[in-house]
C-alpha cells in the first residue's frame, strides 16, 4: 500500500461490496466483514512472540466498521455531470469528454427527493486563501516578527549569563562516528551522550542506574547559602546527591507512584510510563507513610527582594532559584504566619521535622497588628528611612526563617510548604523553560467546537493544581501527583477574558481562557490572586511565540541559526535513524502513516540484526527511554495493518506506547500522513519516508536482489521488503517474512524519496506538533479514561543558553503543516499550501519540484480541485515571459501512479490508477485548463519555461525454471488469489494487461533467447555474453559502458551466473515531497502536490521550510550567483543522481551547476531524458508512453503477457544480445521524459461513474 488514496479506495470498494451483499476478500485470506469473523489465531514472529487483540479493541473495530458502512450508505449514489455552467466539460483531441467535471449526487433511497450536493456536504471547508491574500498575510507576519520581544529568554531582565562557553558547535547525532553496537544479549551498551551538558566522566551512571539529580543537569552557577560558587563544590554536591538518592532508591523497593525508574520490569504493569518521563529530577522518599518530594529543597535558593503594602497588608516579593529555573512568588505576612501555624501543628502530630524554626520575633508585632486591624496606614511609613531600614531587617529575618524552614523539610513532603512555594511534582522538568504561576484553582473545561463537546464531560467545577508555562496550561490532582489530568496548548486563537460573579455572597473573579479547541473558566478567590494570574497570562499573551500569526499562517515561528541536514533515499536516512535512536536519553516520538516494526535500518539484514526497528526500540525502552508512537488507524481490511503494529510494539516492552487514530465520523476519507521522528525534543526528522517496508533504497535504485557479491553477499530486501505495488500490493504484513512477488521473475519498484533532519528549536516545534496530536487523541477517544496513557507537555520556548549554542547552524527553518479539526482539534491550518504559493510567487530564477503527485488547478473557478499551485506557476511564467527574463520550472513525478492495476482495464482494481492519472493529466497537459494549455493559450512557448520528467531504471534478474505442473499466470490476477504463490491464476486478459503479467516458463523463454542469439549454449560467445549481461547490474551509470572483460560476478544467492539472467525495467517511484526555489529555499516534508495534502482539512501533513544563510558561490544564467549551501547541495546531488553523474569526475559534475544554462538544460538534461526514453521504448515497450494515444495502440504496443513476463524485453526472440546490451549501456542515470500524451484520445474516468466513489478521494 503505497499511499492513502489506495487505502481509501480499497476500503470504500470493499465496504460497498459488503453493503451489496457481495463479500469478496481483497487480499489473500482476507477475513470477511461479518460478525464473528475474527479468529483466535495469533500472529507469531520468528522469535516466538505472539500477539492477539483485546475484546475491547475488537468491539471498537466492529463499531467503527458499522460506522463505515453507514457512511457508505450515504455515499452510495449515482454520479452525474452537473448542468452546463456549473462545471467545465472539455473535449480532448478526439472529442471525447476528459474535462474535470463536477458531480451531482443523487441518493438511492426510495421515494421523496433525496438529492444532495456532494461538494457542499464534504467540501464545505475546502476554501483556500487566494494568492494575493497569502502575499499580504506573509508581509504582515514579517512586520510583526520584527516587533517581537523575547521576555521568556530573560524573564528577569538580566543577562542570565551562564559564563563563557565554547563557540565550537556540537556534532549532531548523524555526524557522530558510526557506533559499534553490541548484540542484544548485552544490555550494557553505551551510546554517545546526546543530551547537552551531560558529557561522559567517571561519575556517569551505569545503564541500570537512576537519573542524575536535577542540580547536576544545571550549568548555571548560583551562589549557595554559604557563598560557595565553584565548579568543584557543585560537583561534590552532585556526587553527594546522587549517592544519597541511590541509597534511598535501593532501600525502598516498593516505590510509591511517581518514583523514577530507568528500567522498569516488563512484568510491572502497575508502573505507568507517564511516571517515567515528566520528572527527570531526583525524587526522595521517606517511609511508606510519607509522600515523595519532587526536588531537593536544600538546592532551592530563596531571597526576599522587596515588600510593599497591598490592601493595607505587607506583601513580600520572593525570588526562588532551582538550577536554571527562576520564578517569583508574592506572599503577605498573614500567609507566612498561617504557613508557620499549619506546619507547627503537623510537626507535633507526626513528630517531624524534629526542629521547626521559630517564627521571627521581630515580625510578631507586624502580624498581630495585621490581624487586629486593617486600618493602619503604611504609605507614609514607607517613605521614612527608618521604617525602610526596619523593613529591610524584617525581610532578612523572614528570608532566614524561610531558608531554615526549607532545610528542615528537605526530605519531607509538606503540602502546605509546596503550595506556598508554588512547587509540585511536575514543576521542575528539564528544558521546561519559563516557570509561570502555579496554584490550586477551581475550573471548568468546555469545548469550543460542537464536534468534540461529547468528549469533554468536565462541565462541573473541579479543584486541581494548575501549572502555567510559556505555551500551555497543565492540570494535576494535587502537588504530589505525577499524573497530568489535562494539557491545553496555547495557539494564535488564545484569548483571556475576566468577569465578575453576579452573586455577592460568592463574589469571585472569573478568568476565562480559550484556544481554538477548548475554553477554561477559572475561579479566583481574591483580587491579588487575580492580578498575579492575570499578569502571568498577560506575559504569555504578549511574548509567547505560539500566540502570533506566523509567516504562512503557520503555528510555528521562524527559527534562526538552525542546524539542518538532508537525506536522499532510504539507505542514508534509515542509518541515521538507527544512530539517532541509540542516542536517545529520555523520549522518542514516532508518527507514521505506516510503520513496520520488523524493518531493518541497516542492510544487509545478515550481520545487522540488532538494527531491526523493534529491537532497537526494545533496547532503548529497557534503558528507561519512553517511546510514544502514533500510527494512522486504517480500516481492518487494508494491508498496512496498524493493529498488528500496535500489538507487536506494545508487547515488545511496556515503555512503548502506541496510539492509533482516524476519525471515521467527521473525516472518513482522510488519513494521518506525517512521517515524524523526534529524539529527546532536540533532534527531529521530517520528510517523505515512512519507517515501513518498501521504502529502503540506495542511489543506485537496484531492481533486483541479485548483485555482485562482497564480503557479506546476503539479500538486501527480505520478505515483503522486496515489493512492487504496481504489480501486487502488500498483503498480510503480519507475515512479514513471506515474499509477495517472486524475486526470480518480477523486478522490485525502486523508491526515490527525500527526508530532512533538524536540531534545536525547530525540533521542539515538531515535537510540539506531535504532543498536540497525542493529547488530542488522548482527550477525544477512549484513552481519556486510561491513566496508563499519559498526557505530554512540550518543552520551554527558551531553554538554557548552553543548549542553544551547541546546536547552532546557519539555516532559517520553519515548521508548516496541514491540520484541521478532525486531525488535531484546531481550526484549519494550510500553511504548507501558503508556503508553496508564496515561494513560487517570489521565485526569481528557477523552481525544482519532486513530488509523488501533481494535481492542481489553474483558475479560481475550479469546482473540484481547489489548490492553485498550478495557477501560481502559470502566473510566474507569464510574468517572466512578459518581462523577457529567463525562468525555468522542472517537475519530476512518477510516470505512473503507484497503484496496483492496469490503465487498459476498467475493473475496480485499476480505478485508483486511472483516476489519479486522469486528474494529473488534467492538471498538466489536457482538458483545456492545464498548466501547459494555459501557457499555450497565452502564446507562450511552454517548453522554454517548464518541463515534466520521470525516473526509470533497468537491471538483470535471475530467472527460475518452471516446475513440473505449473502454469503460466498473471501476477495481477494473483492479487485476488487465496493461495500464497504469486503465480497461480490465469491472466485477466492478454490484451488488457499493462506491463506484462505472466510467469512464462524460463525454459521456454531460454529456448527463445537461444534461438534469437541472445544466449548461445555451449560456445565461447555464451560465456562472453554472460559476462556482458551481468556487468554493472543495473546500477547508476556514468554514461560510459563498463568493460566487457570484467570478472564473472556472483549473485546474492551464492550461485554463479548460469546464463539465465534476463533484462528487466521498472519506473523509479518518486515519493519525494520537495520544492527548491532559486537554490535558496527548500520545502520538504510529507505533503503531496494535491488537494488531499494541501487543503489542510483532509490528510494531515507536516513539512519544513529551510533557508540557509550560508551562501556559497555558484552560477545562475551564466552569471556569478550566491546560492544557499543547503538548497544548492541538495539540488546538485539530485541532478547528479538522476543524470548518472554521482561517480564521475568533478569537471563532469560541474555541468549541473547552472540550472538556467541552455547548454546544460538542452544538451544534458533534456537530451539525456529523451535518449533514455527512446531506448526504454525500443527495448521494453514500457508504458505509459507518449506514442500510445488510444487503447487500441496500447494493446498493440504492450508485449503479449502470455509470452513476455512483466517488465522484460518486449521481443526477445527478435533481438540480438549484442544489440540489446549496447542499447542499454547507452542509458545514463535514471532520467526519462514524462509521457504527456499517453492515452490522450481516451477518457480514464469511466470507472468513477461505475464505482460511484467521490472524486475528491483522488485529488
Amino acid at each position: 500500500m503505497s499511499n492513502p488514496i489506495a487505502g481509501t479506495v480499497e476500503y470504500l470498494n470493499n465496504t460497498r461490496n459488503l453493503h451489496n451483499g457481495a463479500d469478496h476478500g481483497l487480499h489473500d485470506g482476507m477475513p470477511s466483514h461479518t460478525k464473528g469473523h475474527r479468529t483466535s489465531k495469533l500472529d507469531t514472529d520468528s522469535d516466538g512472540a505472539s500477539f492477539s487483540s483485546s475484546s475491547y479493541e475488537d468491539a471498537e473495530d466492529d463499531r467503527e466498521d458499522s460506522m463505515w458502512q453507514s457512511f457508505m450508505r450515504r455515499m452510495s449514489m449515482t454520479i452525474q455531470p452537473l448542468r452546463d455552467g456549473d462545471s467545465r466539460e472539455t473535449a480532448s483531441q478526439n472529442g471525447s469528454t476528459s474535462g474535470r467535471t463536477g458531480v451531482g449526487l443523487t441518493g438511492g433511497g426510495g421515494g421523496g427527493d433525496s438529492n444532495m450536493d456532494h461538494s457542499n456536504s464534504i467540501n464545505d471547508k475546502d476554501c483556500l486563501p487566494s494568492i494575493e491574500e497569502i502575499a499580504k498575510e506573509s508581509a504582515r507576519a514579517a512586520r510583526m516578527a520584527e516587533l517581537k520581544t523575547n521576555y521568556f529568554e530573560h524573564p528577569f531582565g538580566s543577562s542570565d549569563s551562564s559564563g563563557p562557553s565554547s563557540q565550537e558547535d556540537e556534532l549532531a547525532p548523524w555526524e557522530q562516528p558510526p557506533m559499534q553496537i553490541e548484540k542484544m544479549q548485552s544490555p550494557q551498551h553505551t551510546v554517545p551522550d546526546f543530551a547537552p551538558g551531560r558529557g561522559g566522566n567517571e561519575n556517569d551512571m551505569d545503564d541500570d542506574a537512576v537519573p542524575a539529580p536535577a542540580a547536576s543537569l544545571q550549568d548555571q552557577p548560583f551562589s549557595g547559602m554559604d557563598g560557595q560558587n565553584s565548579d568543584e563544590a557543585r560537583a561534590h554536591t552532585n556526587r553527594h546527591q546522587y549517592h544519597q538518592y541511590h541509597h534511598h532508591f535501593h532501600r525502598d523497593k516498593q516505590n510509591p507512584p511517581g518514583t523514577i525508574l530507568t528500567a522498569p520490569s516488563p512484568h510491572n504493569k502497575q508502573s505507568s510510563p507517564s511516571q517515567l518521563v515528566h520528572m527527570p529530577t531526583v525524587l526522595h522518599t521517606t517511609d511508606e507513610n510519607q509522600r515523595t518530594l519532587p526536588i531537593r529543597l536544600d538546592d532551592l535558593l530563596v531571597s526576599i527582594t522587596d515588600s510593599k503594602t497591598v490592601n493595607k497588608l505587607y506583601v513580600f516579593r520572593i525570588e526562588l532559584h532551582y538550577g536554571e529555573i527562576r520564578w517569583v512568588i508574592k506572599r503577605n505576612i498573614i500567609e507566612f504566619y498561617n504557613l508557620h501555624l499549619n506546619l507547627k501543628i503537623k510537626a507535633r502530630l507526626h513528630g517531624h521535622p524534629a526542629h521547626l524554626p521559630s517564627f521571627p520575633s521581630q515580625l510578631t508585632h507586624m502580624t498581630n497588628a495585621a490581624l487586629a486591624s486593617m486600618r493602619i496606614t503604611r504609605e507614609e511609613d514607607e517613605k521614612d528611612e527608618i521604617k525602610q531600614l526596619m523593613m529591610q531587617k524584617r525581610r532578612e529575618a523572614l528570608e532566614h526563617y524561610l531558608q531554615e524552614l526549607i532545610r528542615s523539610y528537605n526530605f519531607y513532603a509538606a503540602e502546605e510548604l509546596l503550595e506556598f512555594l508554588e512547587l509540585s511534582a511536575i514543576s521542575i522538568v528539564k528544558d521546561m523553560g519559563w516557570k509561570g504561576k502555579e496554584g490550586y484553582l477551581e475550573h471548568k473545561v468546555t469545548s469550543v467546537s460542537p464536534s468534540f463537546r461529547r468528549f469533554f464531560r468536565r462541565s462541573t467545577w473541579v479543584r486541581e493544581w494548575v501549572i502555567l508555562r510559556d505555551s500551555y496550561i497543565a492540570f494535576c490532582k494535587d502537588v504530589h501527583s505525577y499524573q497530568i489530568t489535562d494539557v491545553i496548548l496555547f495557539d494564535k486563537h488564545f484569548k483571556i477574558k475576566t468577569r465578575e460573579s453576579p452573586f455577592p455572597p460568592y463574589h469571585m473573579t472569573h478568568l476565562v481562557l480559550s484556544n481554538s479547541m477548548r475554553k477554561i473558566d477559572f475561579k479566583l478567590p481574591s483580587a491579588r490572586y487575580t492580578e498575579e494570574w492575570r499578569d502571568s497570562l498577560s506575559k504569555v499573551k504578549k511574548d509567547s511565540a505560539w500566540l502570533e500569526s506566523n509567516r504562512y499562517g503557520s503555528f510555528a515561528p521562524i527559527r534562526e541559526r538552525a542546524k539542518c541536514k538532508w537525506f536522499v533515499d532510504g539507505h542514508d536516512y534509515f542509518e541515521a535513524v538507527g544512530e539517532a535512536i541509540l542516542c536517545a536519553k529520555s523520549t522518542i516520538f514516532i508518527e507514521d502513516w505506516w510503520l513496520s516494526p520488523q524493518l531493518y535500518l541497516k542492510r544487509p539484514p545478515h550481520g545487522n540484526s540488532e538494527y531491526r526497528l523493534d529491537r532497537l526500540l526494545k533496547r532503548k525502552a529497557a534503558e528507561g527511554v519512553i517511546i510514544y508512537v502514533v500510527v494512522y488507524k486504517n480500516a481492518m481490511v487494508l494491508p498496512i495493518n496498524s493493529q498488528h503494529t500496535k500489538h507487536w510494539l506494545q508487547n515488545v516492552h511496556p515503555n512503548i506506547i502506541v496510539l492509533r487514530h482516524a476519525n471515521i465520523t467527521t473525516a472518513p476519507l482522510w488519513a494521518h500522513h506525517e512521517k515524524i521522528l523526534v529524539i529527546d525534543h532536540r533532534l527531529a526528522f521530517v520528510g517523505g519516508l515512512d519507517l515501513c517496508f518498501g521504502r529502503y533504497d540506495t542511489h543506485d535504485h537496484e531492481l533486483t536482489d541479485y548483485a555482485v557479491s562482497d564480503e557479506s553477499g546476503y539479500e538486501i530486501f527480505p520478505g515483503q521488503d522486496y515489493s512492487n505495488p504496481r504489480i501486487k500490493d502488500f498483503t498480510k504484513v503480519s507475515h512479514f517474512q513471506k515474499e509477495t512477488i517472486s524475486k526470480r521473475a518480477i523486478p522490485r519498484m525502486p523508491w526515490h524519496d527525500i527526508h530532512t533532519a533538524v536540531v534545536g528549536p525547530p525540533a521542539r516545534d515538531i515535537a510540539r506538533h506531535f504532543i498536540q496530536r497525542w493529547n488530542f487523541i488522548k482527550s477525544t477517544t477512549r484513552f481519556r479514561d486510561k491513566p496508563e496513557i499519559p498526557y505530554l507537555m512540550p518543552k520551554g520556548e527558551h531553554v538554557a543558553a548552553r543548549d542553544e549554542k551547541k546546536f547552532r547552524g546557519t539555516c532559517r527553518a520553519q515548521v508548516v503543516r496541514s491540520s484541521a479539526e478532525w486531525s488535531l482539534g484546531i481550526e484549519k491550518e494550510c500553511s504548507i499550501y501558503s508556503a508553496y504559493v508564496e515561494c513560487i510567487t517570489r521565485a526569481q530564477h528557477f523552481i525544482y519540484i519532486e513530488n509523488q503527485f501533481f494535481v492542481t488547478a489553474t483558475h479560481a473557478d475550479e469546482k473540484l480541485v481547489k489548490n492553485q499551485i498550478g495557477q501560481a506557476i502559470v502566473d510566474r511564467i507569464k510574468r517572466a515571459h512578459r518581462e523577457k527574463k529567463k525562468f525555468r520550472v522542472i517537475v519530476v513525478i512518477p510516470s505512473a501512479p503507484g497503484f496496483e492495476g492496469d490503465f487498459a482495464n476498467q475493473g475496480s482494481r485499476s480505478m485508483a490508477l486511472r483516476s489519479v492519472a486522469h486528474y494529473q493529466y488534467l492538471s498538466i497537459s489536457r482538458g483545456g485548463y492545464s498548466v501547459l494549455e494555459k501557457l499555450q493559450q497565452a502564446n507562450i512557448p511552454a517548453e522554454e519555461y517548464i518541463g515534466f520528467y520521470s525516473l526509470r531504471n533497468w537491471g538483470q534478474i535471475k530467472s527460475q525454471p518452471r516446475q513440473s505442473g505449473t502454469t503460466t499466470t498473471s501476477p495481477r490476477a494473483s492479487a485476488t488469489s487465496k493461495e500464497d504463490s504469486f503465480y497461480n491464476t490465469p491472466p485477466d486478459s492478454a490484451a488488457t494487461t499493462l506491463v506484462g503479467s505472466t510467469n512464462s516458463s524460463s525454459d521456454m523463454l531460454q529456448k527463445r533467447l537461444e534461438a534469437a542469439g541472445l544466449v548461445r549454449s555451449g560456445s565461447k560467445k555464451r560465456n562472453r555474453a554472460r559476462t556482458m549481461m551481468m556487468n554493472n547490474n543495473g546500477s547508476s551509470r556514468a554514461g560510459a559502458a563498463a568493460s566487457i572483460e570484467a570478472p564473472l560476478p556472483r549473485s546474492r544467492s551464492g550461485d554463479y551466473n548460469d546464463g539465465r539472467m534476463d533484462y528487466v525495467t521498472e519506473q523509479v517511484y518518486i515519493h519525494s515531497k520537495l520544492m527548491i526555489v532559486d537554490d535558496k529555499t527548500v520545502i520538504c516534508g510529507s505533503a503531496n502536490l494535491n488537494d488531499r495534502s494541501q487543503l489542510g482539512n483532509r490528510d494531515s501533513e507536516i513539512a519544513l521550510v529551510i533557508e540557509d544563510t550560508d551562501l556559497v558561490p555558484s552560477q545562475m544564467d551564466g552569471k556569478p550567483y550566491n546560492a544557499a549551501r543547503f538548497a544548492l547541495s541538495l539540488r546538485l546531488h539530485l541532478f547528479k543522481e538522476h543524470l548518472g553523474l554521482l561517480n564521475v569526475s568533478e569537471a563532469e559534475q560541474k555541468q549541473v551547476q547552472d540550472p538556467l544554462d541552455d547548454k546544460f538544460y538542452m544538451d544534458v538534461w533534456q537530451k539525456t531524458a529523451q535518449s533514455n526514453t527512446e531506448i526504454y521504448r525500443d527495448v521494453f515497450h514500457c508504458v505509459p508512453d507518449d506514442t500510445v494515444h488510444t487503447f487500441d495502440e496500447h494493446r498493440r504496443f504492450v508485449p503479449d503477457p502470455a509470452r513476455v513476463p512483466s517488465g522484460h524485453i518486449a521481443q526477445p526472440w527478435a533481438r540480438l544480445k549484442d544489440e540489446v546490451h549496447a542499447q542499454l549501456e547507452r542509458i545514463r542515470g535514471h532520467l526519462v521524459t514524462f509521457p504527456l500524451y499517453y492515452l490522450c484520445h481516451e477518457s480514464m474516468t469511466s470507472t468513477i461513474v461505475q464505482e460511484a466513489l467521490p472524486p475528491i478521494v483522488f485529488t
